[in-house]
């Protein structure tokens, strides 16, 4: 009698057969097809009863590539198939996004629309919050996921839409005048979801299925708005933590930029469908390729590239334009990458947790479309016209610097006679002159890297990546804080009162020891003077304020999707 995991086996190689000689008729050239196959082999996909990923390459309306490798559900030996639905996590945003423009161009409502008188949770901001605002980052609602984390709370549990619309209830002020900054939060796709259904009548997951998804024949492809339902064919979601397979199952119902779950064939449909979409609907195409951009014009262009209404970004990659989509959420990771002159489509979805899985669109065009990319994939670094500088020059630069938003501290200092860009956890990079005050960092691939510094005092330095907009660093001069009795001027009890959540400040071994009642402890060390340094990424650090009198008065978290979370600080005797 043969056992459980050998008749597991079979099973699921009897179906991967039957797939793998369906791929048989490709487009590509074999050594194309074999060279894209060796992508997931090197990759670690090609375990039998393990979790895996479905991938497709549409080009020119045709399929010249799938691979469908690993087990949706392990325990039942259920193989990965191009029908098999993923939670496509952020990548909802984008059929969201959609969903809104469709309504626009149909006259039911205006990208300058006042969402306030839509949306009960936004009328007591007192700033006009625009659609486009909402759709160009640009609202000033502060991010769920981030917020929800600061609170101790988890994006697994059973969330629901309603948890999220008492969030932005009880937000009391938005974090900048709506369309004069840019500050990405899955926030403002919950509130679109709420207009869509608003709007036409029919509830967000309705709207979606009648108007998108039904019509264009994506009979696998849902919107999950209750946590409990069970659907067929979707993918069981996994994590591995030194080497034991987990459960990293999500059951939240939130929607608008969460929990549309679609498959490999369903997406297909899709990008054929957005590729007639010039010709069946040129306004709506025109609006879902808008940049988006601030009231004064200004686009949003970050260093994950160029932001369009249709919510995918755009940027170069070694000379050929190309935009992307991702997602993720639980175990189910998403991404779709698109070469649009060369008409090449990559569509990648997995259920193993790894995280980004868009790298096999990529690798998969530099062989599939080689000729389009005209930048080679390293840059050579002979050919820059630099100019020579004396350590005594360099040493002007050197300093620490600071990325408030981005919570990053940086230094430059100079070892060997070279310039260098020196992380945090000690790995640094090369910096080559090109001109008085401007450097190119050495990377071993083919991205482009500048550093530009000030001159005076203080000092700033703006760091410049695939031709996003600069990011500002300043220099600051880091302390260490020796005496027990100037930290504990930090310790104490704080409160931030729109969310009733309190954190308390001890001091252990020259750090600060901060945590709330259903969070973990995280420790925080000097960096400048009221400012501490954290290693969490939903709250990398703390800026304390002070009175007149020198007295600590409480503390602000602020970064790239949380900004001017302000907590007080309670009297002593409460603290205690």
């Amino acid at each position: 009698m043969k056992s459980k995991q050998v008749l597991l086996g079979m099973a699921l190689l009897l179906a991967w057969g039957g797939q793998l000689r369906a791929q048989s008729k490709v487009a590509f050239p074999q050594e194309v097809t074999t060279a894209i196959d060796r992508i997931f082999e090197d990759a670690g996909w090609n375990e039998v009863n393990a979790p895996g990923i479905a991938f497709a390459i549409v080009k020119e309306g045709t399929v010249p590539y799938q691979k469908y490798l690993g087990s949706a559900d392990i325990t039942n030996a259920i193989p990965i198939t191009k029908e098999t639905r993923f939670n496509l996590g952020q990548l909802s945003a984008h059929f969201t996004a959609y969903s809104i423009l469709q309504l626009v161009v149909g006259k039911k409502l205006k990208l300058d629309e006042d969402v306030r008188s839509h949306i009960p949770q936004l009328q007591h901001f007192s700033q006009k919050v625009t659609v486009q605002h909402l759709l160009s980052s640009s609202s000033g609602l502060y991010d769920y996921h981030t917020l929800l984390t600061v609170m101790g709370r988890s994006i697994a549990e059973p969330l629901s839409q309603t948890t999220i619309l008492q969030l932005v209830a009880r937000q009391k002020a938005l974090s900048f005048i709506p369309g004069t900054d840019f500050a990405e939060s899955d926030t403002n796709f919950v509130i679109l979801a709420e207009l869509i259904t608003k709007i036409s009548g029919q509830p967000y997951a309705q709207y979606l299925q009648e108007q998108l998804f039904k019509p264009l024949g994506m009979l696998q492809t849902f919107v999950r708005d209750r946590a409990d339902a069970i659907h067929p064919k979707v993918a069981h979601a996994y994590r591995t933590e030194q080497n034991n397979l987990f459960d990293n199952t999500t059951n939240n119902s939130i929607l608008g930029s969460n929990n549309v779950f679609s498959s490999i064939k369903d997406l297909i449909l899709w990008e054929k469908h957005l590729k007639k979409l010039e010709n069946n609907s040129p306004e709506l195409a025109k609006l879902v390729r808008r940049p988006v951009t601030l009231d004064n014009g200004k686009k949003y262009s970050t260093s994950a590239g160029e932001l369009s209404l249709g919510q995918w970004y755009g940027h170069l990659e070694r000379g050929a334009y190309s935009t992307y989509l991702l997602g993720s959420s639980g175990g189910h990771d998403s991404a779709i990458f698109k070469f649009p002159e060369q008409d090449y489509v990559a569509i990648a979805l997995s259920n193993d947790g790894r995280g980004y899985n868009g790298f096999t669109g990529v690798m998969a065009a530099h062989l599939a479309i080689a000729t389009a990319f005209t930048e080679p994939e390293t840059t050579d670094y002979t050919t820059l016209k630099t100019i020579k500088k004396s350590p005594e020059q360099l040493a002007a630069f050197e300093g620490n610097y600071w990325d408030a938003l981005g919570e990053l501290s940086r230094e430059i200092k100079v070892t060997n006679d070279t310039l260098r860009y020196v992380r945090t956890n000690g790995n640094s990079n090369a910096l080559i002159p090109l001109s008085t005050n401007r450097f190119q960092m050495k990377v071993p691939y083919d991205d482009k890297i500048y550093l530009t510094f000030s001159e005076g005092n203080p000092k700033t330095m703006t760091y410049e990546y695939l031709g996003a907009d600069p990011i500002p660093f300043e220099q600051y001069t880091p302390i260490v804080i020796e005496e027990r009795a100037i930290l504990d001027r930090y310790k104490g009890t704080y409160i931030n009162r729109d969310y009733s959540l309190v954190f308390t400040v001890k001091v252990r071994q020259g750090e600060l020891v901060v945590r709330n009642s259903r969070m973990q402890p995280y420790t925080y060390t000097p960096l400048k003077e009221n400012t501490f340094f954290g290693t969490s990424w939903f709250m990398g650090h703390l800026a304390f304020k002070e009175d007149r009198s020198g007295a600590i008065t409480g503390f602000v978290v602020t970064n790239n999707r949380l900004r001017n979370l302000t907590f007080e600080k309670l009297a002593d005797r409460l603290s205690n």
